[in-house]
This record gives C-alpha cells, sequence and structure tokens, in this order.
C-alpha cells in the first residue's frame, strides 16, 4: 500500500469514528434537553393548577365548574390536559406523541431522543371523598424538532470541519510527495552514476536538510570517482614504468651478463685459456646478477616478509632507508605481536610504511622520523612522523590516495596531519586479521 493511500485511510477510518462519537453525543445532548424541557413543562403545568384550585372558594359546585373548564381547555404548547374520575392508581397511559405528515425529522431519531417521563397524574380531592385526577401528557415534538435542527448543524459543521482538514492534509501531503518523487529520482540518477545531480532546494525544511545532505553525498561520491579514476590511471602507468624498467634491467643486466657467461665459456673451450681467470670473472658475473635478481624481487614482493615476518621486514627495510641517508634519522617501534597478522594484511602494512618513509625522505628534508606500529584490541595502529618542513595539503598526491586506499579497502581509516615547519603525522589504524 502506498504512503497516500495508507494516510487517505487512516484518515478516513478516523473521520468516521470522529462522526459515530458525534453523532452519539448529539443525540445524547437532544434526549437530554427533550427531557429536561417535558419534565419542566409539566412541572410549571402542575403548579399552576394547584394554584389554581387553591384560588377556588369552598364549595363543591365551584369547584366542579373550575374542573369543568380545566377540562375544555386546549392543548397548550406541547401539553394535553385530561381529568377522570377514578380512585384507582393502577391505570396507565401509554406513551403517545403526535405525528405529523411534515415533519422532516427522522423517525430513528425521534426514538432515540424520546423522553420516558411523558405523562404526570394529579390527585384532587373535592370533597364528599370524591377524587379527581388531572392527567397532564406532553408532546414534546416541537422540542424534538428543534433538537433535529441542532443535531444537524452540529453534524455538518463537524463534516465541514473533517473535510476541511482532509483537503488540507491532502495539499500538504501532496507537497510532500512532490519533494519524496524528486528525491527518489535523484537518488535513481545517483544510483545509475550521475555524481553530477544537485536536488534542488525545498520548502519543507527537512525535506531541504535531506537534499542538502544527498548533495553533499554526490559532491564525495564525484570527488571520489574522479580521484579512483585518476588514481587507476597511475597504477596503469606505474605498472607500464615497473614494466619497462624490469624488461630494460632484464635486457642491460640480465642480457649482458649471460652474453658475457656464454662468450667466457666459449672462450674456455679454447686451447691455452686461463680458465682460473675467466671462472673468476664468472663468479662476480653470477653475484652481480644475485644481486640484480634480489633488488628486483624486492621491488615486486619482499620474500622476507613470508620468511622472516613483518617485523625483520620493517627493519631491514629501515635500516636500507638509513644506509641511503645518513643525516635522516629512522625510529622504528615495532609490537611483536604482530608477527601472526595475516598476509593480507602483513602486505598492505609494509607497502603504507614504505609509502610513508619514500615521502619524508622526498619531500619532507626532516631530520628525524619515527615509525610506530603496534596492536591496540582487534586493531593495527601505524603512525608515522616527522619534523620536517610540512606544508598544507590543498590537494592529495596518489602516493597518499594508493594509502588511503589500501586503509580503507581493508575496512580501515587514513589520518594525515601536516603542519607547515612543523612536519608531517600519518596515522593509519587497520583491522587486526589472523591467518586461519
Amino acid at each position: 500500500m502506498s504512503l497516500r493511500a495508507l494516510i487517505n485511510l487512516r484518515i478516513i477510518i478516523s473521520v468516521i469514528v470522529i462522526l459515530i462519537f458525534s453523532a452519539i453525543i448529539a443525540v445524547w445532548q437532544a434526549r437530554t434537553s427533550v427531557e429536561k424541557e417535558v419534565r419542566s413543562s409539566i412541572h410549571l403545568a402542575v403548579q399552576m393548577i394547584a394554584f389554581g384550585f387553591e384560588q377556588v372558594p369552598e364549595g363543591s359546585e365551584e369547584k366542579h365548574a373550575w374542573f369543568d373548564k380545566i377540562a375544555t381547555m386546549q392543548s397548550v404548547r406541547h401539553l394535553n390536559i385530561s381529568i377522570e374520575d377514578t380512585k384507582s392508581t393502577a391505570r396507565q397511559h401509554e406513551t403517545l406523541y403526535e405525528s405529523d405528515d411534515n415533519n422532516t425529522t427522522p423517525l430513528w431519531f425521534i426514538k432515540s431522543v424520546m423522553a420516558d417521563f411523558l405523562t404526570h397524574n394529579y390527585d384532587i380531592e373535592i370533597g364528599n371523598g370524591a377524587v379527581k385526577t388531572i392527567f397532564i401528557t406532553a408532546n414534546p415534538m416541537d422540542e424534538i424538532n428543534e433538537a433535529w435542527g441542532e443535531t444537524k448543524a452540529f453534524f455538518w459543521s463537524i463534516v465541514l470541519m473533517l473535510s476541511i482538514i482532509f483537503i488540507t492534509v491532502n495539499l500538504v501531503f501532496n507537497s510532500m510527495l512532490k519533494a519524496v518523487n524528486a528525491i527518489l529520482s535523484g537518488l535513481r540518477q545517483v544510483e545509475n552514476g550521475h555524481f553530477d545531480l544537485q536536488l534542488p532546494h525545498f520548502k519543507i525544511s527537512e525535506f531541504d536538510v535531506i537534499a542538502r545532505e544527498i548533495n553533499g553525498m554526490t559532491k564525495a561520491l564525484r570527488v571520489a570517482q574522479t580521484n579512483n579514476q585518476a588514481l587507476a590511471l597511475h597504477t596503469m602507468k606505474i605498472q607500464e614504468t615497473e614494466r619497462q624498467n624490469m624488461s630494460r634491467e632484464l635486457h642491460d643486466e640480465m642480457g649482458q651478463s649471460l652474453t658475457a657467461i656464454k662468450a667466457m665459456a666459449v672462450t674456455c673451450q679454447q686451447p691455452k685459456t686461463d680458465v682460473k681467470t675467466i671462472c673468476s670473472s664468472i663468479v662476480d658475473i653470477c653475484d652481480h646478477l644475485s644481486i640484480v635478481v634480489r633488488s628486483m624481487m624486492k621491488t615486486l614482493h619482499p620474500l622476507s616478509l613470508s620468511e622472516l615476518g613483518l617485523g625483520a621486514t620493517l627493519s631491514e627495510l629501515i635500516t636500507e632507508w638509513q644506509r641511503r641517508n645518513e643525516s635522516l634519522l629512522f625510529d622504528l617501534e615495532y609490537d611483536p605481536s604482530l608477527e601472526k597478522l595475516s598476509g593480507e594484511v602483513t602486505i598492505h602494512v609494509y607497502r603504507i610504511v614504505q609509502e610513508c618513509l619514500t615521502n619524508v625522505v622526498r619531500h619532507a628534508n626532516a631530520s628525524k622520523v619515527k615509525v610506530l606500529i603496534f596492536k591496540d584490541a582487534d586493531q593495527v595502529k601505524i603512525t608515522v612522523t616527522d619534523d620536517g618542513q610540512g606544508k598544507q595539503l590543498n590537494a592529495a598526491g596518489f602516493g597518499l590516495l594508493g594509502m588511503r586506499e589500501r586503509a580503507e579497502n581493508l575496512g580501515g581509516q587514513f589520518n594525515i596531519e601536516s603542519i607547515e615547519n612543523y612536519g608531517v603525522k600519518v596515522s593509519v589504524v587497520v583491522p587486526y586479521r589472523e591467518d586461519k
């Protein structure tokens, strides 16, 4: 069920309930009003008859004449008065009311509000033990008709008020639906990759806040998409550059060395050849090739990670950087409990530290760099701090983007703080996972 249908259904149910309760209250109020009016009229008639009878002088003839005048009276307003001779209190008068063909009051309403107290008998002793009973019967149709008119007015005012509320709610709901549809349409476009979308401003503040958040999200997605594309192009460029370098080294080092070894081997087959000297040269060439191959292998993947562990590999990396940069002091603090770290996380930790040190050597102009790696609960925390020149980072380079990608791909976080003349602090947090 749609939101519009659900809200309209609830409004209709609420309206029906309100109308039912309003009808019950209106009928109850009309019944109370009719009953009060009937009682008041009968009570007034009884008081007037009693007062009139007291004014008649003593004497049965005059009292008989007074009763005859009362009996010949026409119905007054909605009261009928009759006189009968009776000594029995068992007589009952049926509750009757007059019906008018022009009466528009429905029968169900008449029965609902009809008062139970419609007949009152008043006994008067006229002497000689004779008793006359005056029966006062009420016909409350005038009051019922008035009550029906007031009830209709009340009912239709309730209907009008509820109709206005219903129309107002639907008008407001229509504007809300337009905003919701615009937001849903925008989200579908974002889902299809249109990150340049910008939702308009809405008059309803809550939807305007949602629109601003979505606009901020699309902007962040657009920036991330641009960075990812640039990083992907840079990665492919690096791959091609590494392949070219590897091809050149294989050609220059391996090719030339193998050619020299082959030439020396052919020379050894000649008579009167200084085999010892040639063998020594071959050994030197093989040693050189071993160094070249290890350097290439370390560039591709440090084998010491799987053979010696993360701590030893990082120490070797620090030692190598220290050898190349004697003026820069390197400090490594490593938590030995990280030796159980999974291989997938280990290589990313190593590459992040490697990239940080490369940036420090190339750009920081620092005198000291400190590397801190430790385990904190179920996380691995990496902090690389230098005391170099620092700078305000307006745009992250590919090295920083690469580190951020590594951390976020593992489900971690990457943060960098750079203050001019105070150095740079790189903080990385990644989940701790062990090999199963």
